[in-house]
Formats: structure tokens, C-alpha cells, sequence
């Protein structure tokens, strides 16, 4: 069960009390001993990472039934400074510390990488374009096949609608805060994307890794075509990290939450979902 509030703000009275006491070491101590009070996990941080996190929650639950947990997205940056503050216990981040924000009390855990594939008609001569085609492809800049060595025909964009975390990403990582052409044709669904793609020769688009199908051809990007092996070793441009960060205080219910991140039952369900695998730990709730 988790201790009542008139319980733990006892157990802060009592540690504001050893503050006043002894300043130095009650500062150290307080962080400690809130996060070992209480039975609460809270994390936040990165949109992106928390709709994965997200999905472990209710199997952990089952087993650790005590716990309550609160997730929320506000950014990597902004969770980073919530967990440093002592104001959530984990945090979640789509990218790795910097050379700024990494410290000793502070340890990150790559969870899983998520990975974009560019997709084309099974028929289209165009088997790679670098990073910059790509960006101008999506923006306008380049709207011909004929600019990429294919037939003088009018590219056409296919989009997942605002929303989409995987429209997000590839605005993030391609566009770079520029938007999508004018004339870009929206899909409500992945499976509304793959279908309309593969009744047009001439057109273009995105999926995740678990969306793909064999209705559809992948193009290299920068020579390197997706696959989790180039994904691991970091070779395909269009991937991100997904992190969980904690404190060397983290609580034993943290700690656990992010064991079990990395188990294998956990990293089968982020597969599932369009992460690439990056831990088979063996981890018994």
C-alpha cells in the first residue's frame, strides 16, 4: 500500500528538522529519503519515449501492485531538469546526455532505438538519396523523380496527419522545423499509408520499422538501408535513442521499473510496437 500523506509529510517534518540540525548533510539526505518514502513513480520527459513507456506499465503493475505510476511527456530537456530537482524519479529522454548535463549522480539507460524507413512503389528505379534529397523532397525543393536519376515524373508525398508521433519524428530529423509541402496527402493510419503507396508508382513516404510491408520497397538513405543491425551500430541516419535516466537516489521502485525496461519480456513489447531490441536481460518481476 502506499504510505498516506500524513505519513510522509511526517517523514518530511522529520528530515526538514535534520536540515536545520546539521544543513549539509540533511540537503544530501532529503532527496534520498523522499524517494525511498514513498511508493509513487513518477516519470516524464520525452513525448516520444513516453508512448513506449507507457505500454510497460500495466504488466509491471500486476506484479508490483503497491505501486502507483504517473507519466507524462514536456520534453527531454525539461524532464532532465525535473529528475535533477528531485521532482520526478525518472526521466525520460530521446537522446543521450550531453557533455553539459552529464554528471556522477546521474545514469542513463538505452531502453530501445527507434527507426524511419522511407518507402516507395515495389516498381521505383530509385533505390538510394542522402538525407538532403530527402528534406527537400518533403519541403518542395525537389519534385521530380527525373532530380534522383529516375522517370520525369511529379513526386508525390505521402504524410501521416499532425499528431503522429512518427510524423513528428521525421519533421525532427529531416525537415528540421520546415513543414511538409503544400500538396503532401495525408493518412489518418499507417495502413491507409501502405495502401495508397502501393497503387502509386511515383509516390513517397514514411513508415516505422513495425509498419512496414511488402507492398512497398525501402530506400537507402545515404547509402545505408534500415535494418536493426544498421540501426545498432548506428549507421541508418534516421533512427533516435529512447532513455531512461535516474539518480544514483533513485527509489527500489525505480530501480525496478527500469530492470524491468531492459528484460526480455519488456524489450519483446517494445519490438512489437517498432523499437529495435537492445537488451535481453533475464528479469523476474
Amino acid at each position: 500500500m502506499m504510505m498516506n500523506r500524513r505519513q510522509l509529510l511526517l517523514n518530511i517534518g522529520i528530515i526538514s528538522a535534520g536540515i536545520a540540525g546539521a544543513a549539509v548533510t540533511g540537503f544530501v539526505a532529503y532527496p534520498f529519503l523522499i524517494a525511498k518514502a514513498r511508493k509513487e513513480l513518477m516519470i516524464s520527459g520525452s513525448a516520444a519515449v513516453s508512448r513506449f513507456v507507457a505500454l510497460l506499465i500495466p504488466p509491471f503493475l500486476e506484479k508490483f501492485t503497491h505501486a502507483k505510476i504517473d507519466i507524462e511527456g514536456g520534453g527531454s530537456f525539461a524532464g532532465l531538469v525535473a529528475l535533477d530537482n528531485g521532482g520526478i524519479d525518472l526521466a525520460m529522454m530521446s537522446r543521450d546526455l550531453n557533455f553539459e548535463e552529464f554528471n556522477l549522480d546521474l545514469h542513463s539507460h538505452l531502453i530501445g532505438i527507434e527507426g524511419v524507413a522511407i518507402v516507395v512503389h515495389p516498381s521505383s528505379s530509385v533505390k538510394s538519396i542522402s538525407l538532403e534529397q530527402l528534406d527537400g523532397i518533403f519541403q518542395g525543393s525537389i519534385n521530380n523523380w527525373d532530380q534522383l536519376g529516375g522517370p520525369n515524373k511529379k513526386i508525390n508525398v505521402y504524410t501521416r496527419n499532425e499528431g503522429s508521433t512518427t510524423r513528428a519524428f521525421v519533421e525532427d530529423m529531416v525537415l528540421r522545423g520546415s513543414k511538409f509541402r503544400h500538396d503532401a496527402k495525408l493518412c489518418d493510419s499507417a495502413v491507409e499509408l501502405v495502401n495508397a503507396l502501393a497503387e502509386d508508382q511515383f509516390g513517397i513516404g514514411y513508415l516505422t520499422i513495425r509498419n512496414l510491408s511488402e507492398k512497398l520497397k525501402t530506400i537507402a538513405i545515404n547509402g545505408v538501408e534500415i535494418s536493426d543491425k544498421t540501426i545498432l551500430l548506428k549507421l541508418y541516419p534516421l533512427c533516435r535513442d529512447m532513455f531512461l535516466v535516474s539518480k544514483n537516489t533513485a527509489s527500489q521502485i525505480a530501480r525496478d521499473f527500469v530492470h524491468y525496461s531492459l528484460s526480455g519480456s519488456a524489450q519483446d513489447i517494445f519490438v512489437k510496437h517498432g523499437l529495435t531490441q537492445v537488451s535481453q536481460q533475464e528479469y523476474k518481476l
